[in-house]
């Protein structure tokens, strides 16, 4: 096997098995409801503080200890996730639970850690290889969904999330033990360092990291809360378990458009011998996401029947196609040594819809859900702009390469 598929291996394995425990919280909520009292508003909380430590976990690994010692942030980022996931059932109050959930999005501290490894290891083939790996969070839920309430009947509730949480720390030593150490990415020293805080005097940052800002507005929306909204969203469809199936054809759709897109936007970038040129081709992809993904939510609203709506949520999974895209960037746009730093910039800057997404989606759905559907329709419509905008821009690398 090679260097590369070993790294997408481990890395996709780190992502599924911590996701597979990190959905038990809503897979098995109404155990968490009945024996630890977390309901209503609370629940809710739970909810949107998860996304607030998601992310916190960029503003955290923004820092020189990531670069230096990326072995040791990916193993914090599994036992901040693991050791939540073991207490939580036994939490001696709600208010407890709320805090641990904010505590377990700090996992996703390894993301750009990933990034930069791969961008070290393929060129054309990142977005791809990226792909499969982002795919792994909804492959976890898949896992997480299915063998949640089976591990709760076989073992217990308190055990499944006890076993999920060991396979968590199990999953991180097996990555730092079979990761090659070249493989890992390095802070560059010496005098020809460049200033870290350069990443974030250059526009192309904030003007890039909000290009995935509606993306994850949408997702992080429509993740949680669809088997909610889509009943009073196609109400003439009678359908016995429609919000179930709605979900789960939303996280296999996610996982098929996380590897598919990163699939076109590799075939599209192979004629490409530059960042410039790798960049266009990624964003011309990801642009394409946005626009299929405002279609699929527009069809949403008229659906009239059962394979219409079905249609239209596997077109509104195309926005997790920008994920491979967007990740893509740190080791393409930036020099290499700042790859990392770079990635923790973008994620913060995108991640900040996470903070106020969830929180405001609900607030528009108790006004109408035309309201909230709307807001994701013009979300992705901005995605679209916005990643024209940037597309527009000189490349930090160019900048960089020409003042040298």
């Amino acid at each position: 096997m090679s260097r590369g598929a070993r790294v997408v291996g481990l890395d996709l394995l780190f992502m599924s098995v911590n996701f597979s425990a990190l959905t038990l919280f809503s897979t098995l909520s109404a155990y968490v409801s009945k024996y630890l009292g977390v309901h209503g508003t609370l629940m809710w909380l739970a909810a949107a503080v998860y996304s607030a430590g998601i992310f916190a976990s960029f503003f955290v690994g923004h820092s020189r200890f990531t670069e230096e010692h990326p072995r040791l942030t990916v193993l914090i980022a599994a036992l901040l996730a693991a050791v939540p996931q073991i207490v939580l059932p036994y939490s001696p109050a709600p208010g407890v639970v709320v805090v641990l959930r904010f505590i377990q999005g700090l996992v996703m501290m390894a993301l750009p850690i990933f990034s930069a490894q791969i961008g070290m290891l393929y060129s054309h083939a990142r977005p791809l290889a990226l792909g499969i790996i982002l795919s792994g969070i909804f492959i976890g839920g898949l896992i997480g969904s299915t063998l949640g309430p089976l591990a709760a009947q076989s073992i217990g509730w308190r055990g499944a999330f006890v076993a999920f949480g060991i396979a968590m720390i199990v999953s991180a030593l097996i990555w730092i033990g079979a990761t090659p150490r070249e493989t890992l990415p390095k802070p560059h020293e010496g005098e020809a360092a460049i200033d870290r805080m350069v990443v974030w005097r250059k526009r192309f940052t904030i003007v890039w990291g909000f290009t995935f800002f509606p993306a994850l507005w949408i997702i992080f929306t429509l993740a949680p809360l669809i088997t909610f909204i889509i009943g009073s969203l196609a109400k003439h469809i009678h359908y016995s378990g429609l919000g179930q199936l709605a979900s789960t054809a939303l996280e296999a759709s996610y996982v098929a458009w996380s590897i598919a897109i990163g699939g076109i936007a590799y075939a599209c970038s192979r004629g490409g011998t530059t960042p410039r040129q790798l960049f266009n081709a990624f964003a011309r992809v990801q642009t394409a996401c946005f626009i299929v993904s405002a279609i699929g939510l527009a069809l949403a609203l008229e659906a009239r029947n059962l394979p219409l709506l079905l249609l239209s949520i596997v077109l509104i999974a195309v926005v997790q196609g920008t994920g491979p895209t967007f990740w893509s960037t740190p080791s393409t746009a930036y020099p290499r040594e700042l790859a990392t730093i770079a990635g923790y910039a973008l994620g913060l800057i995108s991640n900040s819809a996470a903070l106020i997404g969830p929180l405001t989606s609900v607030a528009l759905r108790s006004v109408s859900i035309y309201a909230l559907w709307g807001t994701m329709i013009g979300m992705a419509v901005w995605g679209a702009l916005q990643t024209w905008i940037a597309s527009r821009m000189r490349l930090p690398i160019e900048e960089l390469r020409s003042i040298s």
